[in-house]
């Protein structure tokens, strides 16, 4: 399972995201800098990368605007990619590999929530806003990350054992984050709705993300250390060592599968 956003444009987030350059650059041009100051804010940042200020940009800067007006957690940031100014913009979202004008919904810390290219609709606007776990996930996942989310209900927030160690291990830690959200938190609902996070389980549930954006399961409490181990191996994101115990396990799994 693909954790999704909004399933159309999937592969074109998934190629901003991972098309995100981390190349240094010695001073932020006018769209950075409108992006830092909605972060700062906490609103989200819906860029439009354009060339020309063509009708079909026109249009997608109108319906962002129209969208936009009444909310105060979102602003429109307008982006001419053959602005020299904006060359730190055009490297971050590798602006040559997708369809110009396109708008990239960024959420206040950074996370490529969705992208549309050509066109955009005020509801496609509207379902780009996520909540704040979500947003967390997925920067973690377009950071190469492997997520682990604790779903806590409201008397518990106590992490399980097999999260702690699968955190912790020296083959993990470096490259995993734990996220906290709580299962009566109305702002996550939708979020953990889609995860298929049981919505009526009396303790913590976890559920388990590889990047860029694969479901990898939902487990309850109790998972083990070994079960995490394996789920991640199968999905070919364990380490590169053939001697790994958990990757000859996985190739055992798929080998019967055959």
């Amino acid at each position: 399972m693909t954790l999704r956003i909004l399933p159309a444009m999937t592969l074109v987030c998934i190629a901003i995201a991972t098309g995100l350059s981390s190349t240094n650059v010695n001073a932020a041009g006018p769209g950075q800098q409108s992006i830092e100051a909605a972060a700062s804010n906490n609103q989200f940042a819906f860029v439009l990368l354009y060339r020309a200020n063509d009708a079909n940009t026109q249009q997608m800067y109108k319906t962002l605007q129209t969208t936009l007006q009444s909310r105060n957690d979102a602003i429109a940031v307008p982006v001419n990619v053959t602005d020299s100014a904006n060359q730190d913009l055009v490297s971050r979202f590798d602006a040559s590999r997708i369809p110009l004008p396109a708008v990239v919904a960024l959420a206040p810390n950074g996370a490529v929530c969705s992208a549309f290219p050509r066109k955009i609709a005020p509801e496609q606007i509207v379902a780009s806003f996520v909540s704040p776990g979500q947003a967390t996930c997925l920067k973690a996942l377009q950071d190469n990350q492997i997520v682990l989310l604790c779903v806590h209900t409201a008397n518990g927030s106590t992490m399980p054992p097999a999260v702690k160690a699968f955190s912790e291990d020296q083959m993990y830690r470096e490259r995993t984050k734990v996220v906290s959200v709580r299962s009566d938190d109305p702002a996550e609902s939708q979020f953990l709705k889609q995860l298929k996070v049981p919505a009526d389980r009396q303790s913590t549930s976890v559920a388990f993300m590889a990047p860029p954006g694969s479901m990898l399961g939902v487990f309850d409490q109790s998972v083990s250390f070994d079960t995490l181990a394996e789920t991640i191996a199968a999905a070919g994101k364990c380490c590169e060592d053939e001697n790994c115990k958990f990757n000859k396990s996985a190739a055992k799994q798929n080998n019967a599968r055959r």
